[in-house]
């Protein structure tokens, strides 16, 4: 089987030849690293023989801040996590840029050919999510008490946001893109960012409009969130997402428990963990953890295994590959 194959096969829950693969390395020191050792980052995918790649586009800002602020200047802000550029007010009067900028697709067309046609391999793309879109542009303190005092007002800035991601979606899929991967980290470490109750009244309505979008387009949906959202993954199942990722355990999510509640319904990509496994430099532990992981969850497909979220400079090269030696030991079906 080639690449792309494998990675439909575990979608659709079927047992390809071996286990799936991907990694995910932090842009910084860890890439200069890789592309020290190997000569580039591609030989390095090429010398782990990954299955899938994670494409992102280029600068695909919805809102264009620049133009409402020459319309209404202000004492400038860093768009961010804690502080946005723009109140929640702001952000529904501005303009939306066009999403139909061939330059956004440069980097997703690039991967198509690169990665899918001539190597085989599926591609996901990275796709605005509404609670962390709007964190970037409003700030994550303003959206949460937004959510609170005004849900309304913020249900109408996701779907303004969802008018341009769906010019996206049909673009990405034109492409050939293979499945939409969604980004929306809900969780922190082992809670959510705002109750069950609150996604389920403020995001999830907005959140299940774009996963029908897809679903209505493509048969497969993924979903990237960091930290934990156990309390709703049957809701976001529901709404059509058959592939989640990174379940950090780190964070206080269970790969043996998800695959046991959710196995037959999601696609876990992800398993290797990044913030205390792989940076112990404990040959035997990062050895325990492949085996756990794979052993539990390859039964039945369902799995792309992958490093829950990226590797860092504090993961050493040599532990790396080490893990996916012991993958590769492991991963035949």
């Amino acid at each position: 089987m080639i690449g792309r194959e494998r990675v439909l096969a575990a979608l659709e829950h079927r047992e390809p030849d071996r286990v799936p693969r991907y990694i995910w390395v932090d842009g910084g020191e860890a890439t200069r690293r890789v592309v020290e050792r190997f000569g580039s980052y591609d030989a390095f995918l090429d010398h782990l023989d990954v299955d899938m790649f994670q494409a992102f586009p280029d600068s695909p800002a919805i809102v264009d801040v620049g133009a409402w602020r020459e319309a209404h200047p202000a004492p400038a802000k860093q768009p961010g996590l804690s502080q946005g550029a723009l109140s929640l007010d702001e952000a529904l009067e501005a303009p939306t840029t066009d999403p139909n900028n061939a330059a956004v697709y440069a980097p997703i067309e690039a991967a198509i050919a690169d990665h899918q046609q001539a190597k085989g391999r599926a591609v996901f793309v990275q796709t605005h999510g509404c609670f962390e879109t709007a964190n970037g542009l409003i700030g994550m303190d303003t959206q949460l008490m937004e959510m609170a005092l005004r849900p309304d007002r913020m249900r109408a800035l996701y779907r303004k946001q969802l008018g341009w991601t769906k010019g996206y979606i049909e673009n990405c899929l034109s492409l050939g893109a293979d499945v939409i991967h969604v980004s929306d980290d809900l969780g922190q470490n082992g809670r959510m960012l705002f109750s069950p109750q609150t996604f389920r009244e403020v995001v999830a309505p907005v959140m299940a409009e774009e996963a029908a979008f897809v679903r209505e387009r493509s048969p497969h949906l993924s979903l990237h969130s960091c930290g934990y959202f156990d309390d709703v993954i049957g809701d976001l199942a529901d709404m059509g997402f058959d592939c989640m990722h990174p379940f950090q355990e780190s964070a206080g999510m269970d790969l043996v428990s998800v695959k046991r509640r959710f196995g037959a319904r999601v696609t876990i990509y992800g398993g290797l963990d990044v913030r205390a496994t792989l940076p112990s430099g404990d040959r035997d532990l990062i050895c325990a953890e492949v085996e756990r992981v794979v052993t539990y969850c390859k039964p039945g497909g369902g799995l792309i295994f992958c490093t829950a979220h990226t590797a860092h400079s504090d993961c050493a090269l040599d532990d790396v590959l080490f893990a996916y030696e012991v993958l590769e030991r492991l991963s035949t079906y």
